[in-house]
């Protein structure tokens, strides 16, 4: 220490300097940034150095080192009393923070229940030690919620009692908008109170004066709603106070009652006459008149957008034209669903009088309407939002519209789903009247009238007639295509099917009963024979092959009609998929930000929407079970399924009736003349003189039929030289020979034979009969090159044919009951055989003369010893 300090040893200090001063001049020694441990010492023993000038340096050195450790003692007891103190005062702070901090746990914990929430759906790993940072922060921001929740509980209590005697003269001065404001203020003091004593006085408090204001504001709510066409600042004024008072929904809901009343007014002004006789005159009046309601609607629609814009702001105006625009038709409906049942019935069982076809033009108008209002409505949602005025993707607006297009199309529902049936009640009842046309002209030809003059009448009523099926069929379909859409179409096409079939029924029926009464008197329709018979019967193969022309044209036109509405359905399936799959594909940000709502909605779109909501079977059918069944009737080609099946088979009987008609006449001679041949006495004539079989004359029954075989060519051709009703007959000349069929079936019941329709077929075209004949000459002759014959040919040689078959069939079987034969009456025999042979060869049809002809003529010349002809 000697050495280290010779400075303290011989250092002296001003005998002037305190204590104070010394102090200041340590205490800024210890703050210096140049602080040395010598320096403070020297300092610190400045003032001891004069009066130790005669003490030896060591003692000196060890008295300060003394003083020097002593005053270090005071300052750190010093230091640790200021320690305490501190100390002291935060543990008496701590509890009152920790009294805060539990007041505000709850609310936390909640927002730490929410950040970790957010930390699990972000990913984002974060230390599990809040920092203490966060924690004073999360404290402090809770400490000022609690300050200003209490705040406003002191505030409210304060002013409870003066905002609510303020209340009362208000109401009494009318002053409607200070009282709302008190009101208001109010109803937040209650609610910041609750959990307070008196809660039930504030509520009954509270409830008492809302009462009261609604009250006054009732008459001047109805006051601007009676004048808001002239002034809308009152209804303006209106609804602020009602925005205060929360209770804007009931204002609106009075508002848009409001609007349509006018409308209301004037569709229930419009009286229709009721009465069997005035149902068609009603549904041509409301036809006319519904347009100018609809457009009324229209304007109000257009005007509404612009005045709720107004009134009501842009985020409300959607809201409010949809309301007004479903409240224009939410209290007609029931009365609209009436009047549709007085222009016809939608009961299955019900009257038959009326039109459903005009309900079916009121639905067309319908959907005219509703997509005009679409383009209105929708329109002005699209303007608000390329402005910036509102946003969003326009979902809710379009299904909210699909809502309410259902509603408006409700009356129609029981027409789309009874369709079927309704629409085979409304055909039938149609065709009756054509029906009973029918009946009386062939009447007038069963009474006693059947003359050529009334027979050729009748085809003529029966060829303009037969149809007027048709266009009620093409309606038929396109109803269905109207209605259900293409939903329900194998349904739909069974009824217009039995529709036609049962048509043709009728018309075949009428056929048969003008052939069965042209065919009554076969003794006067043989003697009174000539060419206008025959042209006048085969006028009706015209009526089969037009009906036949009519069912393929209608088909195709079907199939047409069938494609389109599966392309459409395909289309608006596909459409509403993708509106459905929005919200699972795009997040709620990115939807909103893309208008998705169309622009326009046509009236087949609006259509497809309202059939599919009403005809489409969710539980019992799969989603594209009706277009799978469409397309599968559209398709085409030679797996193409039939449409029609019940009138194409009514069509081919309609066809054999004509044939057989046709037949009868052509035959009438024939069938006449050979009628009797079986008993003629020539068959048992003696041979009493050596005559030579040459000069045995034909007889006058097979001349008749030869004349008339002959005759019948020329009968035929005029008829064949018309083209276009050779067109029409030659779609129905198949199966026609079938007529031929029944002497062939009684020859062979003649002969003691029975044989099936392919056994008879078979033996009529005598083609394998070589083995069985004595000769078969006519078979030979047709050998050699065929020439290609005309159309008319070919028409008259089938017919030629089919009678010459019958002829020879029958002739066959009138031999087989002649009694006995003897040799004279085989010569007789072989002459009658052989000229008509001759005859049949010079008509030169194909297949003529049969080859039994000629066995039996050389059966004939057989001479035989006994008196009978082997049977």
């Amino acid at each position: 220490m000697a050495t280290s300090s010779p400075d303290l040893l011989g250092a002296s200090s001003p005998a002037s300097l305190n204590a104070g001063t010394l102090d200041d001049r340590l205490t800024a020694s210890l703050n210096s940034q140049q602080f040395t441990v010598a320096a403070y010492l020297n300092l610190a023993l400045a003032s001891q150095r004069e009066n130790a000038k005669d003490d030896p340096p060591d003692v000196i050195a060890q008295q300060r080192m003394a003083e020097l450790a002593l005053q270090l003692q005071l300052q750190t007891q010093s230091c640790h009393e200021e320690i305490g103190r501190i100390g002291a005062e935060l543990q008496a702070i701590l509890p009152r923070c920790a009294a805060d901090i539990g007041r505000v746990g709850v609310g936390l914990e909640g927002l730490r229940q929410d950040a970790t929430s957010l930390l699990e759906t972000t990913s984002v790993d974060m230390e599990q030690d809040v920092s203490s940072s966060l924690e004073t922060l999360s404290t402090l921001h809770a400490l000022q919620a609690n300050l200003t929740r209490t705040k406003e509980i002191l505030t409210a209590a304060a002013t409870w009692d003066s905002t609510l005697s303020t209340i009362a003269p208000l109401l009494a001065q009318q002053n409607l908008p200070d009282a709302v404001n008190a009101l208001a203020q109010l109803e937040n003091g209650a609610q910041a109170l609750q959990g307070m004593p008196g809660l039930e006085d504030r509520d009954i408090a509270v409830a008492n004066v809302r009462q009261q204001v609604s009250i006054l504001l009732q008459p001047q709510l109805q006051n601007a709603l009676i004048h808001m066409q002239t002034r809308l600042g009152p209804l303006q004024q209106c609804v602020l106070l009602y925005s205060k008072l929360d209770k804007i929904d009931a204002l609106k809901e009075d508002y848009v009652k409001t609007r349509p009343t006018s409308l209301h007014k004037s569709w229930f002004d419009y009286s229709p006459s009721y009465g069997d006789d005035v149902a068609d005159q009603n549904a041509t009046a409301f036809l006319a008149w519904l347009p100018t309601w609809f457009d009324a609607v229209l304007t109000l629609i257009g005007e509404e957008r612009r005045q709720a814009l107004t009134v009501f702001g842009p985020e409300s105006v959607s809201e409010i034209v949809m309301k007004v625009f479903r409240e224009c038709f939410r209290p007609i409906l029931p009365s609209f669903k009436s009047r549709l049942e007085s222009i016809y019935s939608s009961e299955e069982t019900g009257p038959s009088k009326g039109s459903l076809q005009s309900v079916c033009s009121i639905y067309e108008s319908t959907l005219q309407f509703l997509s005009l209002a679409y383009e209105t409505i929708a329109g002005g949602w699209l303007d608000l939002v390329e402005g910036g005025t509102i946003k969003g993707n326009g979902l809710s607006i379009y299904k909210e519209m699909g809502f309410v297009f259902r509603q408006i199309a409700s009356p129609f529902v029981s027409y789309q789903q009874r369709l079927p049936n309704l629409e085979t009640r409304y055909s039938t009842a149609t065709t009756q009247t054509i029906i009973r046309e029918m009946h009386q002209a062939v009447s007038d030809v069963s009474n006693g009238k059947a003359t050529l003059e009334t027979l050729q009448t009748a085809t003529q009523l029966l060829q303009e007639l037969s149809g007027a099926s048709f266009p009620l069929a093409e309606g038929a379909v396109a109803r269905f295509e109207l209605l259900n859409g293409g939903y329900n179409s194998a349904s739909a096409l069974q009824a217009v099917d039995k529709i036609v079939a049962t048509y043709c029924g009728e018309l075949a029926i009428a056929i048969r009963t003008l052939s069965a009464t042209t065919t009554a008197d076969e003794t006067a329709l043989a003697v009174n024979f000539d060419e206008s018979h025959v042209l006048c019967a085969l006028e009706v193969l015209k009526i089969a092959g037009a009906f036949r022309k009519n069912l393929l044209d209608l088909e195709v036109k079907t199939r047409e009609r069938l494609t389109v509405l599966s392309s459409r359905m395909s289309s608006y399936i596909s459409k509403e998929k993708e509106l459905e799959e929005v919200p699972a594909t795009t997040t709620r940000k990115s939807s909103a930000a893309v208008v998705l709502l169309p622009d326009s909605f046509s009236a087949v779109e609006i259509d497809s929407f309202l059939t599919k909501a009403v005809c489409f079977d969710e539980e019992n059918n799969e989603t594209n079970a009706a277009l799978v069944i469409l397309q599968r009737l559209a398709e085409s080609g030679p797996t193409s399924v039939p449409l029609y099946p019940e009138t194409e088979d009514a069509t081919r009987r309609l066809a054999t009736s004509c044939h057989t008609f046709v037949f009868d006449v052509c035959a009438a001679v024939p069938r006449l003349h050979l009628k009797g041949m079986s008993s003629l006495q020539s068959w048992k004539e003696a041979n009493e003189q050596d005559i030579n079989s040459y000069g045995i004359l034909p007889q006058s029954y097979i001349t008749h039929v030869g004349e008339h075989m002959l005759a019948l060519v020329q009968a035929l051709e005029p008829f064949a030289s018309d083209s276009e009703a050779l067109g029409l007959a030659n779609e129905v000349m198949g199966g026609v020979h079938g007529v031929a069929m029944q002497p062939w079936r009684e020859f062979l019941s003649a002969s003691g034979t029975m044989g099936s329709e392919d056994v008879i077929k078979s033996l009529m075209n005598g083609k394998n009969l070589d083995n069985f004949v004595v000769a078969s000459a006519a078979l030979g002759e047709e050998e050699g090159t065929e020439e290609e014959e005309s159309e008319a040919n070919k028409f008259c040689n089938v017919w030629l044919d089919v009678v010459s078959t019958a002829v020879t069939g029958r002739l066959l079987e009138r031999i087989m009951r002649i009694p006995s034969l003897t040799p004279k009456g085989c010569e007789h025999l072989n002459t009658d055989l052989n000229y008509l042979v001759n005859v049949f060869s010079a008509l030169g049809v194909r297949g003529h003369p049969h080859p039994l002809l000629g066995h039996l003529a050389e059966l004939a010349l057989v001479e035989a010893d006994k008196n009978d002809f082997p049977q």
